[in-house]
């Protein structure tokens, strides 16, 4: 090469060098070599959030001084949708629940929970669901639940009234008993103590069951004494006591006493 060339060639690598550092000097080509889309993407990207309608928190209980149902329940996500109603479902002592006709109670609402009484009784077999009906014609329905009604409430046993005959010498026996639902069985459990007045690990109590009023103990002496104690059941074989076997009512068959005795309630169960 001619020493005039390679000054030409020389020339022209200074140039290029020179051209090189400043490009990199002022950040390459400039905002038109890349483009970042980023913030466009962000901007035109929106976000969709996907609500579900749900039935939550679903339970029923057995109000003990009526014997109907509480049905109680919460809807998740409500304030989302456009309800239009909402009801409890319900079927009494049915064989197939899938197929039976249901009666539908309105569900009220109060702090976001929502609630129904079923007009059941003891002893029913209730079966139940929530239908929620929204956003025009659609339907929300739970699976069908069901609770047995069931007495859990012991009667009262107020006093017992003890009336003596001294001519047919019988014991006529009344209860003065309530049940917040029915009185099903009335016990009288008696002794008799002959001349004495009061009871051992030997004495032995006669029970006798009845189903009315009055209870009649026969067959008695006068001038002996007789222990007792007491019991009702209801229908759901929940009882109540009025004395007890060591310590029980005692009386004497006198027929100079006052008659009826009231006994009224010291100790129940």
């Amino acid at each position: 090469m001619r020493k005039k060339e390679r000054r030409l060639v020389t020339i022209g690598l200074i140039v290029l060098f020179a051209a090189i550092a400043w490009w990199a000097y002022n950040g390459g080509f400039g905002s038109g070599g890349f483009v970042d889309l980023s913030n466009t993407l962000n901007d035109n990207t929106s976000t969709t959030e996907t609500y579900q309608l749900a039935i939550a928190d679903l339970s029923a209980a057995v109000d003990q001084a009526t014997g109907h149902v509480l049905v109680t329940f919460s809807l998740t996500n409500a304030e989302h949708f456009n309800i239009s109603s909402v009801e409890i479902l319900y079927a009494l002592n049915v064989a197939d629940p899938n197929n039976a006709t249901y009666t539908a109670l309105n569900a009220t609402a109060e702090n976001g929970t929502y609630k129904a009484e079923i007009p059941s009784k003891f002893g029913d077999l209730v079966y139940y669901k929530v239908k929620v009906t929204y956003d025009g014609d659609k339907i929300l329905e739970s699976e069908v639940q069901s609770i047995t009604v069931t007495d859990t409430t012991a009667p009262t046993l107020n006093s017992v009234s003890i009336d003596y005959n001294s001519t047919a010498l019988t014991f006529a026996i009344s209860f003065n008993a309530t049940d917040n639902d029915q009185i099903a069985k009335y016990y009288v459990y008696w002794a008799d103590l002959g001349t004495s007045n009061t009871v051992s690990n030997t004495t032995t109590f006669t029970p006798v069951e009845a189903t009315t009023l009055l209870v009649t103990i026969a067959n008695l002496t006068d001038g002996n004494y007789y222990a007792f104690y007491f019991k009702v059941e209801d229908l759901s074989g929940n009882i109540a006591t009025l004395y007890n076997e060591t310590a029980p009512l005692i009386i004497q068959a006198n027929a100079s006493a006052t008659w009826p005795v009231i006994v009224p309630e010291q100790s129940s169960s």
